[in-house]
């Protein structure tokens, strides 16, 4: 038995080595986490050769961190999980599609693959209007969401569909501002709207009203995204008072590269952490909440 313990985490030692080296390789030993592969080959030599010559305590207190550590770490991973499960939902008023990097003035690989998840539902429902959401980079001549217009445009879809977002440089921002754009265009159109602050819960308003009738938005965005981008837009939903049970919000997953997934959903366990102890997140998507009886209809 513990030679098939010591073979298996050689075996998985080596491996994810390897899978630092090919990572490395592709994108020049530049991207973020990446060292996490590294130290997890190290640490899983630790058991074959080191952790039997520590004393008994030390080894149960040991093996009681790791312990927890896992069921942690599997616990947010499958709340990732379940975001890269969805399927979206149907009758939405918008759709936002939080940016992912450029190549040149073009959407990069990963952003294309967001937008055209979004084409595809913006093709067969001509009254849902896209939120395009990504400020412009230090090493970018043109914004994200300026990018993604263009990209949309050039299928067909029309610019009185496509709402521009182009301040939002982090995820918690995209949703942000671009509920905060959706907000306007709705009181622009003075469909549903109520006065900002006459009911918001308690919670202080920031200038984003309380919608009166049913407003559905879905998130396209990366698979292994949706549930952070999912819990980020209902922390902004609740902060502005804005959940009143007609408040609708979905995830939408966009296809990922499958060799990629592994180091983007160890990253994103990361980032997960790291955006609920800022307050970010709420631990819970919105569409999870259980939520009042609908008593207004889909507004299309």
């Amino acid at each position: 038995m513990k030679t098939i313990k010591n073979s298996i985490c050689l075996f998985l030692s080596a491996l994810s080595f390897l899978y630092y080296l090919w990572l490395g390789a592709h994108n020049g030993f530049r991207m973020s986490v990446l060292p996490f592969w590294l130290l997890l080959s190290v640490l899983l030599l630790f058991p074959v050769f080191l952790f039997p010559k520590l004393p008994a305590a030390a080894r149960r207190i040991f093996s009681l961190f790791l312990l927890a550590g896992t069921l942690f770490f599997l616990a947010v991973e499958g709340c990732i999980l379940w975001g890269m499960s969805g399927t979206g939902a149907e009758d939405l008023d918008y759709i936002i599609i939080p940016g992912a990097g450029l190549n040149g003035e073009k959407p990069s690989s990963v952003l294309e693959k967001r937008l055209e998840c979004a084409l595809a539902y913006l093709k067969t429902h001509p009254g849902t209007k896209a939120v395009v959401s990504g400020g412009q980079g230090a090493d970018e001549s043109i914004s994200e969401a300026e990018s993604m217009k263009n990209w949309l445009l050039g299928q067909g879809i029309s610019g009185s569909r496509i709402l521009t977002e182009d301040r939002s440089s982090t995820t918690a921002e995209n949703m942000r501002y671009s509920l905060a754009c959706i907000a306007a265009a709705e009181q622009a159109s003075a469909s549903g709207c109520r006065t900002p602050a006459t009911e918001n819960n308690g919670h202080e308003n920031s200038g984003i009203p309380v919608f009166a009738q049913n407003i559905r938005i879905g998130i396209a965005t990366s698979n292994f995204h949706v549930f952070r981008a999912l819990c980020i837009a209902g922390r902004v939903i609740r902060e502005n008072g804005m959940y009143n049970g007609n408040f609708q919000i979905s995830g939408m997953p966009a296809d990922f590269p499958p060799l990629l997934l592994p180091h983007y959903m160890v990253r994103e366990f990361f980032t997960v952490c790291v955006d609920t102890a800022l307050g970010n997140m709420d631990p819970f998507p919105l569409s999870l909440i259980p939520r009042q009886r609908d008593t207004n209809p889909p507004r299309r």
